[in-house]
């Protein structure tokens, strides 16, 4: 083999092993854009919530008073609006904690037993009179979200609502891939969770 033979094979070797590398950092894992999965191998807590406040944040479609105040309620099963998991409070408390370093004023939901989301005609609805919520505790906005499981996934979506009228503010949705950490709080029935809501809940 000849000199220039050689220069190409070692070459056309080169640019096999560049391709390689590429296609191998494409399959790594990164920040998802808002929407997508979010961490697909470790999804965490705080890295899902702060998806969702950024999207709550950029979907806002009305400025809130500089003094406003919001109540979160604890994400449910689409399935069973009645039933949470531990996930689901877990979710909350990390989206709350987000949120208030957005700059939201957050009011405890504990305190708060008029609130609860209920279905209606396929709908999330608020069971009492948010315009009487919104008088008497000074609330603006109610977030509230439903999470959906899939065979390998699990699919968040999530709303603001406007605590006088219950017009949408904003919304924000996200598919995560299940991990054995979401797995074990997703459970039901295996003493880990308690699947119903709790009476401060509702």
């Amino acid at each position: 083999m000849d000199a220039g033979n050689k220069v190409n094979s070692a070459m056309a070797r080169l640019l096999a092993a560049a391709v390689i590398l590429i296609a191998l950092c494409g399959c790594l894992p990164g920040k998802a854009r808002y929407g997508g999965t979010v961490s697909v191998v470790t999804p965490d807590f705080f890295g899902i919530s702060e998806e969702i406040t950024n999207q709550l944040t950029v979907n806002l479609r009305k400025d809130l008073a500089p003094d406003h105040r919001m109540i979160l309620t604890t994400f449910v099963n689409i399935d069973d609006l009645y039933e949470t998991s531990r996930f689901g409070r877990a979710i909350t408390e990390s989206l709350a904690t987000r949120m208030f370093r957005k700059g939201f004023g957050v009011v405890e939901i504990r305190k708060m037993s008029e609130v609860m989301v209920r279905k209606n005609g396929g709908e999330l609805a608020l069971t009492r009179d948010t315009s009487l919520l919104s008088g008497q505790h000074k609330v603006e906005a109610v977030v509230t979200g439903t999470y959906t499981l899939t065979p390998d996934t699990l699919i968040l979506n999530v709303r603001m609502l406007e605590a006088a009228t219950q017009d949408v503010l904003s919304v924000a949705g996200l598919e995560v891939q299940r991990s054995h950490l979401l797995n074990a709080m997703l459970a039901v029935g295996d003493g880990l969770v308690d699947s119903r809501l709790s009476a401060y809940e509702k």
